[in-house]
């Protein structure tokens, strides 16, 4: 049985919804970050505009719609007031730009003449597609992705971006199986929605085993929001835009992206996989912190 019918999507979902289902579900619940009527009046105003009907609809986002928040929603003008609240004063989204550029700023210092290098999840990879290759002889891309439709918009965005050496698999990131193929592998998103953290513990052994000795992993996690932990490392982040936000995706969309973890769960659960962890750089508020660590190879006794 292939990997595309053994396992599922846990990015998002794909479903619809009923407005007056969602007004209901929201009437029910105790502890809103905002007033009743305030969130009703969100829940309306989601539904008018693309990106809120894809939250709305799938409780989390695939890979045209974070490449959407990352590069191309920013840029348009004339938008709904919320979706550009959404996209410049969200924290968890502000978060996942900064991230983003992080991801880029470390994958171009690692360039080198004969490069393989890959991401998983790929989405539209536009992690590894948008970086400077100008400079860069011989180098080979590969895109893994559970989600056949973010592939066939990453085939068409490497062509967009002018790139041919890339190869695209559609393949679980937890049942990968491959072995000491890559130099580099960027990976995303995945931690972020399991909660189980010996699966995430799983997923990092898979990317070691993918990674040639030596070899780089560059992935990220989300740390605890404020009421989670007294030790959060969340700061910069004015109190209207954290409430609107838990009242958005926590109380309304019920984001299935909040898998919280600490530096050190994080850090443990690399030098788990075999990972070494050589730096960890947070964002401006503190949330969606990016790891480099490399692969240390194991030393079996006789």
């Amino acid at each position: 049985m292939k990997d595309s019918v053994k396992h599922t999507l846990i990015s998002h979902q794909s479903s619809t919804y009923e407005l007056n289902d969602l007004k209901e579900q929201l009437q029910k619940k105790t502890g809103l970050a905002l007033p009743l009527e305030e969130e009703l009046k969100i829940l309306e105003e989601l539904q008018s505009f693309e990106l809120g009907q894809f939250l709305l609809a799938n409780n989390g986002l695939d890979g045209f719609w974070t490449a959407y928040v990352i590069l191309h929603g920013p840029a348009k003008k004339n938008i709904d007031s919320l979706e550009h609240w959404i996209l410049h004063e969200a924290p968890a989204f502000k978060a996942t730009q900064e991230r983003f550029r992080i991801f880029q700023r470390e994958l171009q210092q690692i360039l080198f003449d004969g490069i393989h290098m890959a991401s998983v999840p790929c989405g539209l990879m536009d992690d590894l597609l948008t970086l400077d290759f100008s400079e860069v002889n011989h180098f080979k891309a590969t895109g893994m992705d559970l989600d056949p439709l973010s592939l066939e918009l990453a085939k068409k965005n490497a062509r967009f971006n002018n790139i041919s050496n890339v190869e695209f698999i559609q393949k679980d990131a937890w049942d990968l199986n491959i072995y000491d193929k890559f130099d580099v592998l960027a990976s995303n998103g995945l931690n972020i929605y399991e909660s189980d953290d010996n699966k995430v513990t799983n997923l990092y052994q898979q990317f070691y085993q993918a990674l040639k000795p030596d070899g780089i992993l560059i992935t990220s996690f989300v740390t605890p929001p404020p009421g989670f932990t007294e030790q959060s490392t969340w700061k910069n982040i004015e109190l209207e835009n954290l409430l609107k936000q838990q009242a958005i995706f926590t109380d309304i969309i019920q984001a299935n992206w909040q898998a919280f973890r600490t530096e050190s769960t994080s850090r443990q659960q690399l030098t788990d996989a075999g990972f070494s962890v050589e730096k960890i750089i947070y964002d401006t508020q503190g949330i969606f912190p990016t790891v480099v660590a490399r692969k240390v190879c194991r030393i079996h006794a006789a």
